[in-house]
């Protein structure tokens, strides 16, 4: 597959305000097979996805631009690179917030291999993958109008104030199209104040 960045369209849905929305990590075994994602206990899990902040809290992080335009459309902040975790839990923390994921493509370089489709609650999200282009990107479809968002990943493990200023810069109206520079920029940034990090907690 060649180059896959969609151009966004728009944010409009509550919650997406530029602002870091919280959610967690479930270390469940999936056992996934090709094509659609199983879930052992599925009822208890979809139970467990009506609480705020899954895992008592324990919380990972995606940010929003709230202005359409070119350029990168906000930052991930996840906790590994095992789709087959971090993404059911992004789609369905989003949802909550009225961002319905329907697509998910990402760089195979970057992620474990997931299958084309994955469960989430009573959803199926198709994912997609690529060998080429920006291996710290990643791209969703959103319903219900087929809005484009393209994200910036930072890499799981990084340190916690560099994580900060980088979904920071690739969240404010006219950000940087290349997450090699939003990275680099927010390595050379001053160090936040506390006050500063734009984190918040779901709830």
């Amino acid at each position: 597959m060649g180059r896959a960045g969609p151009v966004g369209r728009r944010v409009s849905a509550p919650g997406a305000q530029a602002a870091v929305l919280a959610f967690t990590r479930r270390g469940i075994d999936t056992g996934f097979e090709r094509g659609v994602v199983p879930v052992a206990d599925r009822a208890a899990w979809i139970g467990e996805q009506e609480l705020p902040g899954f895992r008592g809290g324990i919380d990972a992080r995606v940010s929003l631009r709230t202005d359409a335009g070119p350029g990168l459309h906000g930052a991930w902040w996840p906790r590994s690179t095992d789709l087959a975790v971090e993404l059911p839990e992004l789609v369905a923390a989003l949802a909550r917030r009225g961002v319905h994921v329907t697509r998910f493509t990402y760089p195979f370089a970057t992620w474990h291999a997931v299958p084309r489709k994955l469960a989430v609650g009573d959803r199926l999200v198709r994912v997609g993958g690529f060998a080429t282009g920006d291996p710290q990107l990643v791209w969703l479809t959103c319903a219900p109008d087929d809005l484009h968002l393209e994200l910036l990943v930072v890499p799981p493990g990084t340190e916690a104030l560099f994580s900060a200023r980088a979904m920071r810069m690739a969240s404010v109206p006219g950000a940087a199209r290349s997450a090699r520079a939003v990275l680099a920029a927010a390595g050379r940034h001053p160090a936040l104040r506390t006050g500063e990090i734009p984190v918040q907690t779901a709830g």
